[in-house]
Formats: C-alpha cells, sequence, structure tokens
C-alpha cells in the first residue's frame, strides 16, 4: 500500500463517474500528462493492479493529451479518478463544484520544489541572471512547471513576460529539459522529482 501511495501526487475521485463507472465494472484513471506517455502508464500499471485487486473492477488507464482535458475529464464523467497536481485539482474543484475531492498525498507533496535549470555552460548563475534569456515551462496548469516558479520568478523581480526574450510551454517535465537541451530554450523550470530522475 504503501509503494501506491508514493506512487499519487493527488488521487481524486469523482463521485458521480464513479456510480457510473461501478455499472459498467471498468474504472477509468487517469493522470495530468507531467512526463511521456510511456513513462505515466509504466508507473501507473501497479496502481491499476492494486485498484483491480481492491475493487474487482476492471482498470483502464486513459491518458489525456494535456492538463485541462483531465480536468473536463472528471467534469463530464469520462474519468473517474486522476492524478492531479496542487493547482489541477484547485481547477477540477471548481469546474466540478466540489464533485471532485482528494483521497491520497505523498509525503514528499508537502515540500515539493522546482528546479531552473540552464545549459552546463551558460553564464547564468542566479535568476536574475535569467533576464532576457527565452524560458519554457512546464505546462501552463502545472504547479511546479508554472505556478510556483512564475511566484518566484516575481518575488525575485521578473516578470515572465515583460523580462524573458520569449517564453514557451514545453508540455511536460521531461520536455522542459528536452527544450532546454536542443537549445530551444536557454532556461526553464521543472519539478524537482523528475530532475532528480533524469539526472
Amino acid at each position: 500500500m504503501k509503494t501506491i501511495l508514493r506512487l499519487t501526487l493527488a488521487l481524486s475521485l469523482s463521485f458521480a463517474a464513479l456510480g457510473a463507472s461501478a455499472q459498467s465494472n471498468v474504472l477509468r484513471v487517469s493522470a495530468i500528462p507531467d512526463e511521456a506517455p510511456t513513462e505515466l502508464q509504466r508507473k501507473f500499471t501497479p496502481l491499476g493492479d492494486y485498484l483491480k485487486k481492491e475493487t474487482g473492477m476492471d482498470v483502464q488507464f486513459t491518458p489525456v493529451t494535456d492538463y485541462a482535458a483531465v480536468v473536463e475529464g472528471l467534469a463530464t464523467n469520462k474519468i473517474d479518478m486522476a492524478w492531479l497536481g496542487g493547482f489541477t485539482f484547485v481547477q477540477a474543484r471548481i469546474r466540478t463544484g466540489g464533485g471532485v475531492v482528494p483521497i491520497v498525498q505523498r509525503a514528499e507533496d508537502e515540500v515539493f520544489t522546482s528546479k531552473f535549470i540552464v545549459p552546463i555552460d551558460s553564464t547564468a548563475k542566479t535568476l536574475a541572471d535569467l533576464k532576457g534569456k527565452t524560458f519554457a515551462f512546464g505546462a501552463p496548469s502545472s504547479t511546479s512547471g508554472s505556478l510556483m516558479p512564475r511566484y518566484f520568478l516575481l518575488q525575485a523581480g521578473i516578470n515572465p513576460e515583460k523580462d524573458f526574450k520569449t517564453v514557451a510551454f514545453s508540455g511536460a517535465h521531461d520536455a522542459t529539459v528536452a527544450f532546454v537541451a536542443a537549445s530551444r530554450a536557454e532556461a526553464g523550470v521543472l519539478n524537482a522529482s523528475v530532475w532528480d530522475k533524469l539526472v
């Protein structure tokens, strides 16, 4: 059980969808696409196995194209349960009128962080050094790939839309690393746990 809890950031349940799902005997589980689809599938296979064992229901992982799609899937009862970040949970809670509730959170989620990255040969050493550079966030609705970093940039006196040469959205944490590695952005930001896994 502890392994399953570690796999989930904020697994949220839509009660209306679960009722419909119970009638079809298929539990539709999804996740914010913060990493490559193959990695998400790998991460959710143990969760699906656990849920099938505990509920007796077939579990279907339902991939989505972006963060908004998982929120909409919960709101329209196309998804029964989803792995969400803090920001997307708030969006889902509002979009469903409170119909989505959190059921589990990992211990590290209380203290998770973002990492600002630059190429190894970059002269940038501080956030202030990023002014005038091209910059890549993750997905617009990502807590650690957009919301939190924007707060820290603003606290450092950097308005992304005014102070960066251009702002791009990679769509996922691992994609941000690829953006910076391929020189599509001179700097970027991503979830620290994804960074730690990649280095």
